[in-house]
């Protein structure tokens, strides 16, 4: 029987040797299955001006890959009711702590808050996510982020993590790695989040990504530098009160 660190490297070389998205998710699935967890799986990005602006997480409906065993249900009443506001992970998160959440033990070791413990009722009661983890990376765009569930009981699974946890740990963070090493995936989760772009918006943007002095705008463009500095205002404030540097990061991104 080949060993696990066997199993780590045809993953490595099989995720190296696709570019799509899709099939290394699959790659990802497959090779945690065969560390013998369920493969209930969740992908999803969380640009960085997302966490960082006032309001909801979710201002609109984000990308969720996922695998068949999912609970789905769960995911829209997660993004409906902002239930990430008494997410255990989503917390974490928010205070620059990408470690692993292991959801159960959290709960035995550290406690949970009361609005977290309507969350864990929910996810457990409603939707049998018994067991759960949240695995998260930071890029310098946004968040990578891996959540799995599991419907064994909770001592079979501890046995699993206790033997292996380190390895599924090392397996989602090369996933994770070259992900966010990907400007085109990257684009492909982020843009939900980014409000829609009327011709005038699009003029401007790209004129700001030129370099070019900003004084300047209306003699390349025939926009007047008051109007388009209003312009630009908005669509800071339309994503949440962000800065300009950050605002040309998302044109990048955007590739306009």
């Amino acid at each position: 029987m080949r060993t696990f660190q066997y199993i780590l490297g045809d993953f490595v070389n099989a995720l190296f040797s696709t570019a799509s998205f899709q099939e290394r998710f699959n790659l990802y699935v497959q090779c945690v299955e065969k560390l013998g967890f369920e493969g209930r799986v969740v992908y999803t990005f969380l640009p960085l001006f997302s966490l960082e602006r006032e309001g909801a997480l979710f201002p609109a409906t984000p990308e969720f890959i996922y695998t068949d065993g999912y609970p789905i249900d769960f995911l829209r009443h997660y993004v409906k009711e902002d239930l990430d506001r008494y997410d255990v992970s989503i917390k974490k998160i928010k205070r620059n702590d990408f470690s692993l959440t292991n959801y159960r033990e959290h709960a035995n070791t550290v406690g949970l808050q009361p609005d977290e413990s309507h969350f864990d009722k929910l996810a457990t009661q409603v939707y049998g996510c018994i067991n759960a983890l949240c695995i998260p990376a930071a890029g310098v765009s946004g968040i990578s982020a891996i959540n799995m569930v599991s419907h064994e009981q909770p001592y079979l699974f501890n046995h699993l993590m206790a033997e292996r946890s380190a390895l599924l740990l090392q397996v989602t963070q090369i996933f994770h790695s070259l992900v966010l090493s990907d400007a085109q995936t990257c684009t492909q989760f982020t843009s939900p989040f980014l409000p829609s772009l009327n011709d005038t918006e699009i003029t401007i943007l790209r004129y700001v990504a030129s370099g070019k002095p900003f004084k300047n705008i209306q003699d390349h463009t025939g926009i007047s530098y008051r109007y388009a500095s209003k312009v630009l205002d908005k669509l800071r404030d339309k994503l949440g009160g962000i800065n300009r540097d950050r605002l040309l990061y998302l044109v990048g991104l955007l590739r306009l």
